[in-house]
């Protein structure tokens, strides 16, 4: 039991620096914190030219690879729910609103995106 509690944290944790890294946060250098679509976004005053830093090749690898797992392993449904969950920090009762379902219902969606996730991270390191 005490293993499973601990493989849960190692996922929450992850799960926070990939949300980070995916955002803009920590260890995320060079890419945008939103997106240039976004209603406040201004273009750049005259004469400026505009410019993104780019993130260096080897930075965020872990992060890269969950990003992949979650895109390839996870359903739809799943991936949204990390989404709100992680990405959007939406409160409790914004999460029921947005996902359009019970907050058992959110709880039961991490738990099994955490599950798929530890399944898919634990068979390529046994392929390695």
């Amino acid at each position: 039991m005490r293993d499973a509690i601990t493989e849960v944290d190692v996922l929450q944790q992850r799960l926070l620096a990939w949300a980070a890294w995916l955002t803009g946060g920590k260890g995320a250098a060079g890419y945008p914190t939103k997106s240039v679509l976004h209603n406040s976004w201004l273009p750049p005053a005259p004469g400026a030219t505009p410019t993104m830093a780019s993130a260096p090749a080897s930075g965020g690898s872990r992060e890269r690879q969950l990003h992949a797992i979650i895109s390839q392993a996870l359903s739809v449904r799943l991936q949204n729910t990390l989404v709100v969950v992680y990405l959007m920090r939406a409160p409790a009762a914004e999460q029921v609103l947005l996902l359009d379902c019970q907050p058992s219902t959110v709880r039961a969606r991490v738990g099994e995106a955490k599950r798929l996730i530890a399944l898919a991270l634990n068979g390529g390191e046994s392929g390695a």
